[in-house]
């Protein structure tokens, strides 16, 4: 038998095997590294037999102990609505104006209930409930639909322009767009609200836009511009714009229209939790400056 060639520096045998010049050393895998291959070979096998391991052809192996981490999750989900349920006990019953009636929730659960409104209202209305270009400022006490806590609470549930049977439907006709004015009657109907909300107007115009107002707008907006509440028209006589106040965001809304959506959110939040953000709202708009 041919003696093993041996490596000149470690005296170690060679496998015979090279690459680009770098011999191999025929040296063994330490006992430590062996033994700890098979015990985890063997700690492995073990879990296959007691807990869920693979997959099968309908199923999965589910293991001689039962466990899962999905019923470990179930039960802690549980755990965690019971305890929620019994924090917010005052919501889960009785009406939204009874519970705006009572002074003390504020200071209970406002801070509590302004993680619900973050985590489902604030990227429209933002964080301050100030609103954006598209959503109203929920702070000014300036509603379309009424302020009252059954309005509120309606317009949560069920939306606005949504796709909820009990929806509200409100939208601002395209009056340029479609045709239905002409371009100088938009104008003059434009400057008529810049003279509404008293900004800069054309008084030259105002007089012929009341006309055009008065035959397509005052039928929502009511005859002097202030809105109703029954249509969600917005109020044309404040500082208060939706989309912008200026000539061109005004000039804009009435050529082109307007119809913002507000989600339903009956079945997204429960009872309870629409009662709370109906209650924050009513807090921050007593809240907001005068």
């Amino acid at each position: 038998m041919a003696l093993k060639e041996k490596d000149p520096v470690s005296g170690t045998n060679l496998t015979g095997h090279e690459w680009d010049g770098i011999t191999e050393l025929d040296t063994p895998v330490p006992w430590a590294a062996r033994w700890a291959l098979w015990g985890s070979i063997a700690i492995a096998a073990g879990y296959w037999v007691f807990y869920p391991s693979f997959p099968t052809v309908t199923d999965y192996a589910k293991g001689i102990l039962g466990y899962s981490s999905r019923l470990e999750v179930v039960s802690s989900l549980k755990e965690a609505e019971a305890e929620r349920r019994q924090t917010f006990a005052p919501f889960q019953s009785g009406d939204i104006a009874s519970l705006a009636k009572d002074p003390s929730l504020e200071a209970r659960y406002g801070a509590a209930i302004s993680k619900l409104y973050e985590d489902n209202c604030a990227a429209c209305h933002t964080a301050e409930l100030t609103g954006q270009e598209g959503f109203p400022n929920l702070t000014d006490n300036h509603w379309l639909w009424s302020g009252t806590p059954e309005e509120i609470e309606y317009t949560i549930r069920y939306g606005i322009n949504a796709t909820h049977d009990e929806t509200r439907m409100a939208q601002m006709l395209a009056f340029g767009a479609d045709e239905m004015l002409e371009k100088p009657q938009v104008t003059e109907v434009v400057e008529f609200v810049l003279a509404l909300s008293g900004q800069d107007h054309d008084a030259l115009a105002v007089e012929a836009g009341e006309v055009v107002f008065e035959e397509n707008c005052a039928a929502c907006h009511g005859d002097d511009g202030r809105g109703g509440y029954e249509n969600g028209a917005p109020d044309l006589g404040d500082d208060q714009w939706i989309y912008g106040g200026t000539r061109n965001d005004i000039y804009h809304s009435v050529y082109y229209g307007r119809q913002g959506v507000m989600s339903a959110w009956e079945g997204r939040l429960d009872d309870p939790q629409i009662r709370m953000l109906t209650l924050y709202l009513l807090w921050s708009a007593e809240d907001a400056p005068s």
